[in-house]
């Protein structure tokens, strides 16, 4: 029984926490600030037990807004500590409160407080990911700016290639370009190697990674995406709807009365760029993966549009793969036992 509610509001150098008691949703609360440090978590939990006067973890739970990396210190320490830790997407907050007026950290973190009181049915423990999953995570958001840079860089020169050729003056500028294109292709090979390593390194990493890329499509990127942003999968508990809901690619129904009736839409509120990358795999899975194929065809029989086919073939890749992923199967194993 959770008897207490904190709210975080975090920011780079220090987060505001607010109390709110359960019979007192519409409080004031308590509000102290403390600095985004270990010092200040230690203060924040002698903080907790001062003004709860409990010592009791189960009656406690603690909700912030998923900051990422300013998030990251509190929540992973107050978890490994055994506190119901709840790390919330700041929209879903944000759209939860209605219409409001004026905005400050320590309102912020009133908001959340009242937030987790009323939505406590929905809560989800935080789980601090593994030190080889913290490490895949870096290298590959490192790895995305360095594909972002290099596409970048590859545009600009053959724009000054095709437009600048015959200008001497601009010779240098050509050289240096064509430099940080190797430097950036060099760098990515590097991450992708060092990627590779750490998932050999773990066993239970290794294990998945293995299964996700035995269909064709699915290489090292969109295997080490899958496994990171799905905790291991872990975080959605094999749900693969929430899956591509997370990824972008779930239809949602537009429909209200009788006179609205719009088609199925995937939502905008996702990552594009794991979009992109599913956008790859599925190219080649269509043309080596008979399920996909096949469903491909049919929807093309029916007369789909082009990017429906590609999108529900998206859809019914990550299915499959945590299907694979849950009953421990390769993909030629699993056709087999479906033959």
């Amino acid at each position: 029984m959770k008897n207490y509610f904190i709210g975080i509001d975090f920011s780079k150098k220090t987060f505001d926490a607010t109390v709110l008691k359960k019979d007192e949703p519409c409080g004031l609360g308590v509000h102290q600030v403390f600095n985004n440090t270990e010092s200040g978590i230690n203060n924040f939990k002698k903080w907790i037990i001062k003004t709860t006067e409990t010592n009791k973890k189960e009656s406690i739970l603690i909700c912030g807004e998923n900051t990422g990396v300013y998030s990251k210190l509190v929540s992973d320490s107050l978890s490994n500590l055994g506190y119901s830790i709840w790390l919330e997407s700041a929209l879903q907050i944000k759209r939860s409160l209605g219409l409001t007026r004026g905005k400050n950290d320590k309102k912020d973190s009133r908001d959340i407080a009242e937030y987790a009181i009323r939505h406590n049915d929905k809560f989800k423990q935080h789980i601090p990911l593994s030190k080889e999953l913290e490490a895949l995570h870096v290298l590959f958001s490192q790895r995305r700016l360095f594909v972002l840079q290099k596409k970048s860089l590859s545009a600009r020169s053959k724009e000054l290639n095709d437009k600048y050729s015959s200008n001497s003056l601009l010779s240098s500028s050509h050289k240096c370009d064509d430099r940080l294109i190797k430097f950036y292709t060099a760098e990515i090979k590097k991450i992708n190697d060092q990627m590779l390593k750490i998932i050999n390194q773990c066993e239970e990493l290794k294990a998945n990674y293995d299964i996700l890329i035995s269909m064709k499509g699915v290489a090292l990127i969109n295997a080490v995406a899958l496994l990171i942003y799905t905790n291991n999968f872990k975080r959605f508990d094999f749900n693969a709807r929430r899956i591509c809901s997370y990824w972008g690619i779930a239809p949602f129904a537009y429909q209200s009365g009788t006179s609205l009736n719009g088609t199925p839409h995937v939502s905008k509120y996702a990552d594009s760029y794991l979009k992109g990358l599913l956008s790859e795999a599925v190219i080649c899975a269509i043309r080596f993966c008979p399920e996909i194929r096949n469903y491909a065809q049919k929807l093309a029989a029916k007369g789909k549009h082009p990017a429906i086919i590609k999108n529900n073939c998206k859809n019914k890749m990550i299915h499959i793969l945590v299907a694979m992923v849950k009953n421990k199967t390769l993909y030629g194993e699993i056709k087999k036992t479906k033959n």
